[in-house]
């Protein structure tokens, strides 16, 4: 560990909360060689899990929470269900309110998603509608805001990308977070959280949770947007 790192953790034992301005100025220039080094060592003491990010330009030492879902915002009996009727398959289940605590315009979303390989999509989307389910497969932007009204219970079923950032919960496997920060710039279901709010829902990621740059930015790469989400975590110091 280098020497400024060593000060910045230091630091920390008496300013468990603090900003980069309030490091700078307790910080030796001997030790200080510019602001943007100063910030990169903040960067790479947070991607090691030594600090959090609260804010811009704004850190602790507390351990910022993993973002798993509540049992609310899994479906445990729908991922039993599907394992019984393809057993070898793989089901990412979870449902649309998993998005609310990150979400800076909250749009209430009532719809349970459900993503698995691409060729078996089309065969539950048949089955379920078969059932009198509400369902919904692969919509591309205009039929999304044409017909899918978000609001009410239904199901949205979606190829599960190859590489996505997943974990497995009491037998329920569930997306990470860095799976859907990145989901909600690509999908065209997603789209009514793009823009300028997808923006705001990664800072508000990074200061509610702890998640894995290097892992997003492998994912954001298998969904050709890393260049995009590079700069953004460079702006939050990340």
């Amino acid at each position: 560990m280098s020497e400024i790192e060593n000060h910045i953790l230091e630091y920390t034992k008496l300013h468990p909360t603090f900003t980069t301005l309030e490091l700078a100025a307790a910080t030796p220039d001997s030790l200080l060689h510019s602001r943007a080094t100063l910030e990169w060592h903040l960067s790479q003491l947070t991607k090691e899990g030594r600090l959090g990010r609260i804010g811009r330009g704004k850190y602790s030492v507390k351990a910022l929470p993993l973002f798993i879902p509540d049992e609310p915002e899994t479906d445990k009996d729908l991922a039993d269900k599907l394992q019984h009727w393809y057993p070898d398959a793989t089901f990412c289940i979870y449902k649309g309110t998993v998005f609310a605590p990150l979400q800076h315009h909250l749009s209430f979303n009532a719809l349970t998603y459900i993503e698995t390989q691409r060729e078996l999509t089309e065969t539950l989307f048949h089955r379920f509608q078969s059932e009198g389910r509400r369902v919904f497969h692969r919509p591309d932007k205009k039929v999304f805001y044409d017909y899918v009204d978000i609001s009410q219970p239904g199901l949205m079923i979606k190829p599960l990308v190859s590489g996505s950032p997943l974990r497995v919960v009491d037998g329920v496997t569930l997306p990470m977070l860095e799976k859907l920060l990145v989901d909600i710039r690509c999908d065209a279901d997603f789209d009514y959280m793009g823009g300028g709010e997808a923006s705001r829902m990664l800072e508000n990621a990074a200061s509610l949770f702890t998640f894995n740059t290097t892992k997003l930015l492998r994912y954001a790469g298998r969904r050709h947007c890393r260049g995009e989400f590079e700069n953004d975590l460079k702006q939050l110091g990340l």
